[in-house]
């Protein structure tokens, strides 16, 4: 087994066990304890887990939610870069829901004069585009959550279990293992309904939200399209999660 593959599998192993032990690695990949000491050291030098005597845990990496506005100005060019990937597969005339998030509101900045229908929860992105002749809006209202400019809870489900669109391109807090999270329950269980009425589903994360956990986890990489990035996610990362996704850098 070449070095990559043993990387996947050591951090597969990781995100089901949560720990890991160096004998048994070296027994399930037909490798020398030396070896897998090597990998486990090469691993954490690049931030993906932590050793320990005997082996290496997950990295704790649990996420504290910023505002909105606090997010604004942080990692700005890369949120550009998967803006404009988003706003490059939106094609005339389709019907996407965009959610809420600092990544979504650079979309726009990209997408020209193509006609799109689009559903939000989102009042950063109803402010963004309720100006903009070539985009029909809908505004799901509901309850708000100030924190993150989203609405959520009863009337936006109700609103948001009866529309179908073509794509969906959601932000989250972070990716753990398999598991798609944000901070907020109620904001995530929207989340679930429209990624479950989308035909392709798109997860906007750039290459800072991986390892990281939030509260909540609202849907599984297992069941999504693809997930969208940028090019300074980490090529191990890269190869675990193209397993189960399209990635799109």
């Amino acid at each position: 087994m070449i070095k990559e593959e043993r990387y996947r599998a050591i951090l597969s192993m990781l995100d089901k066990n949560q720990t890991v032990e160096v004998a048994e690695l070296a027994k399930q990949l037909d490798v020398t304890e030396m070896t897998i000491r090597r990998d486990l050291q090469a691993l954490e030098n690049e931030g993906l887990l932590v050793r320990v005597h005997g082996g290496a845990k997950k990295r704790d990496s649990h996420y504290i939610e910023l505002s909105h506005h606090q997010k604004r100005d942080i990692n700005v060019e890369l949120k550009k870069h998967i803006g404009k990937i988003c706003a490059d597969m939106i094609s005339d005339y389709d019907t996407v829901f965009i959610g809420s998030g600092t990544t979504s509101d650079f979309i726009f900045d990209y997408l020209g004069d193509k006609h799109v229908n689009v559903v939000t929860n989102s009042i950063n992105v109803f402010q963004r585009v309720q100006n903009m002749p070539n985009i029909d809006i809908i505004l799901t209202g509901g309850r708000y959550r100030k924190k993150t400019g989203t609405f959520y809870g009863y009337f936006a489900n109700r609103l948001l279990t009866d529309i179908k669109v073509k794509k969906a391109f959601i932000g989250t807090n972070g990716i753990s293992g398999t598991n798609i999270t944000t901070a907020n329950e109620e904001e995530g269980y929207g989340l679930q309904i429209v990624l479950n009425n989308a035909i392709e589903r798109y997860i906007l994360a750039d290459s800072t939200k991986f390892t990281i956990e939030a509260f909540f986890t609202f849907y599984d990489v297992k069941d999504i399209t693809g997930i969208i990035t940028d090019n300074h996610i980490n090529p191990h990362v890269e190869a675990y999660y193209s397993k189960y996704a399209k990635m799109i850098k």
